[in-house]
């Protein structure tokens, strides 16, 4: 039977909003949570005690491959030859007390997060997943990290373009509370301050797009981290021995920590699937600083934290204001990808190696059959029924039926 005799017209279906933004945020938290889980189940697979049992933010990924997150952390464990070594979950460290050869401190920073996150037999490890952040420090973090930098660089203009970026992070901005409600992008582009920020519950107050521009503090603040931002880069390729350095600096934490307990000297790359690469780092020469310099980018930037009070004796209330500092961070996509090797071996001369288009054939070849898996779903639930096309086509029939029944 045709239904054409009972359609009388197709209309858009009612869309309803979905908030993608929230749904990515929450992707996000999820994964940085399980990495974090990934260090505990690493000291558990190689036989110590995180002092955790279960692992339920890794548990999901790592059962797409795997019949728990223990075997995944044991697999990781065994192909690194660690396995039964022990392991234990770094503590806080002791700041250096040494100074240079001019009698200044070698650090000024007082922040005593350990680089090391983990320890796996006698191996100070930091753990990488995805895109991680080597350092991200105030102006005394900054400024520690630079002169140890400068210091171990052995052909190094301490003028120009040098003597800017020192003064740039002498003049980053200090602990500052906003005049106006709300973080930096909500004060840019406008929109609701709340209690609860997640659920958007307890308004506090709207805040109008281009809020930020009005106080001047924080957009002259702004003005001077985007310029800085810009002359660390130049000077990163203007000088590569002192990036080197700077680099090997803030991924170990050597001169900071006096390369103790709390100083890294081997890197673990690992990923959700259970494929990991691991790379000792003893000084800034190694190969493994050389191969991560391309995948370093020098970034300054706000940090910020919601300001608290008693508020009708209640302590510790949102007023709705925030607290910003700068930092220059160091960014790292510590996931290297097979894309990425290839075109490594292309850049390293080894164009015409058969590994190479062996890397190159096996990645197209799984983009296709991607592809093909794609259409041949989307064409199944298409011609499966009337509906699926019309849902794929995003059209509602509206359908009208004749009530009076002839009985002749």
């Amino acid at each position: 039977m045709s239904l054409q005799p009972h359609i009388r017209q197709l209309k858009p279906r009612n869309e309803s909003t979905v908030n993608h933004v929230g749904k990515v945020q929450k992707l996000y938290e999820s994964a940085t949570d399980a990495a974090k889980e990934m260090e505990y189940v690493l000291v558990d697979a190689a036989g110590g005690d995180s002092g955790k049992k279960v692992y339920p933010k890794l548990e999901p990924y790592a059962q797409k491959k795997f019949d728990s997150a223990l075997d995944l952390g044991k697999h990781i464990i065994d192909g690194i030859g660690l396995t039964n070594k022990g392991g234990f979950m770094a503590a806080t460290g002791d700041i250096t007390k040494k100074k240079w050869s001019d009698g200044t401190p070698q650090w000024t920073g007082g922040n005593r997060t350990p680089k090391t996150d983990i320890v796996l037999g006698d191996r100070k490890v930091s753990l990488k997943k995805g895109s991680s952040q080597l350092m991200s420090g105030g102006p005394d973090e900054s400024m520690s990290t630079y002169r140890t930098a400068v210091e171990n660089t052995s052909s190094f203009d301490l003028t120009n373009l040098a003597k800017e970026v020192e003064d740039g992070i002498t003049n980053l901005l200090p602990s500052t509370v906003g005049e106006f409600m709300g973080g930096v992008d909500l004060q840019k582009s406008g929109g609701t301050v709340y209690k609860d920020t997640k659920r958007k519950k307890g308004k506090l107050g709207d805040v109008a797009p281009g809020t930020f521009d009005k106080d001047t503090v924080l957009k002259a603040a702004d003005d001077h981290n985007l310029l800085l931002k810009k002359k660390f880069a130049d000077l990163f390729t203007e000088n590569i021995e002192f990036k080197k350095n700077f680099v090997y600096e803030a991924m170990t934490g050597a001169v900071k920590f006096d390369k103790g307990p709390a100083a890294a000297d081997w890197f673990l790359v690992v990923d959700f699937d259970g494929t990991f690469e691991m790379n000792e780092v003893k000084s800034a020469n190694d190969p493994y600083v050389s191969k991560v310099l391309s995948k370093v980018k020098p970034d300054v930037k706000f940090k910020s934290t919601a300001v608290k009070k008693k508020i009708d004796g209640v302590k510790n209330q949102k007023t709705g204001h925030y607290r910003f500092w700068s930092v220059v961070g160091l960014g790292y996509t510590a996931a290297v990808k097979n894309l990425n090797n290839a075109y490594e071996d292309y850049e390293n001369g080894e164009l015409l190696q058969e590994g190479f288009f062996d890397k190159v054939g096996k990645i197209f070849k799984k983009f296709t059959q991607f592809l093909s898996r794609v259409f041949t779903k989307m064409k199944e639930f298409i011609t499966s029924s009337v509906s699926n096309m019309a849902e794929f086509l995003g059209v509602e029939p509206e359908i009208t039926f004749d009530n009076n029944i002839s009985w002749d």
